[in-house]
């Protein structure tokens, strides 16, 4: 696995290679080369294996040593999981914030179950937060 800072056209080529399905509806919104226009702040990796975009992710700085953990993972990331939660795992032990946040749409278990391993805990829901109003969950790690 490839592990490489974060460059905004990143996420137009994963779009291209295929998002996983409980993502591509909120990566739609995004028009292609708007990222390029308003790069997103913050941290950010992207992780590949064989030139496949596995992963882009990052943390949205939103206060002083505070911030929203954000991914997008492809339609092949499942068979890397293991080494991907692994990275992850690496990348928020490397200054973390004090308090990081992430919501997961209500309903997507895996991003949930995830998001446990990680040791974030389920803080409540967060209606019509997604772009068509679909409910989310709220989660957050304290470091």
């Amino acid at each position: 696995m490839i592990v490489v800072p974060f460059k905004t056209y990143h996420l137009d080529l994963m779009i291209a290679q295929g998002v996983q399905g409980a993502q591509l509806h909120q990566v739609s919104h995004v028009p292609g080369g708007y990222a390029n226009l308003a790069p997103i702040p913050g941290t950010a990796l992207t992780a590949s294996v064989d030139d496949q975009i596995l992963l882009c992710g990052g943390i949205m700085p939103t206060g002083p040593k505070m911030g929203m953990l954000w991914a997008v993972l492809s339609a092949k990331a499942p068979s890397h999981l293991l080494s991907l939660h692994r990275g992850v795992k690496r990348f928020l032990e490397v200054n973390p914030p004090r308090r990081l946040e992430a919501t997961v749409e209500k309903g997507f278990y895996p991003g949930c179950r995830w998001l446990h391993l990680l040791g974030f805990r389920y803080e409540g829901e967060s209606p019509c937060y997604g772009l068509n109003g679909e409910t989310h969950l709220r989660f957050a790690r304290i470091f």
